[in-house]
């Protein structure tokens, strides 16, 4: 009888030893599986944060690039008298001043006649939509526009 109970004790003594060693492996691993993702995790925000630093540097030097190419091939701008052309709508006008002034380029004048139909909105509203001029330029060009409207009237 008491050979059962030792083995039965050895058994269970085997058991527990090999369950706690399995337990104490599996928790290493979970502490070590959750130190690898905090690596990754800081290197996955480096490399967002990093991106986003590129993009901006892209943006900038695209910028630059159109700023050269219009320097180097001149920007096409019109003169006071040309705005002031009876077969050019207002849009055309407004679109004009603000290339001549430099306020917009014109492949973001481009962009701002595309997204005209799209949302509806007159030229200086786009402009200001999509953050290519401010209020006090869009003032200063309705108000350029209105001054030449009204000496039209005038020749």
């Amino acid at each position: 009888m008491i050979v059962p109970i030792i083995i039965l004790a050895l058994a269970a003594g085997i058991f527990l030893f090999l369950y706690r060693a399995i337990s104490m492996n599996k928790t290493a691993e979970l502490n070590s599986l959750a130190t690898q993702k905090q690596t990754l995790k800081g290197k996955y925000q480096f490399m967002v944060n990093h991106r986003k630093e590129l993009k901006q540097e892209l943006e900038k030097k695209e910028k630059q690039l159109i700023t050269l190419q219009n320097n180097q091939e001149g920007i096409k701008t019109v003169s006071i008298a040309d705005l002031a052309a009876e077969d050019v709508d207002e849009n055309e006008k407004v679109s004009r001043y603000l290339i001549q002034e430099g306020k917009i380029t014109m492949e973001q004048n481009e962009k701002v006649l595309q997204k005209m139909e799209i949302l509806q909105m007159d030229y200086i509203g786009v402009c200001m939509t999509l953050g290519y001029i401010d209020i006090k330029t869009a003032k200063n060009a309705i108000k350029i526009n209105k001054i030449h409207s009204k000496s039209e009237g005038f020749n």
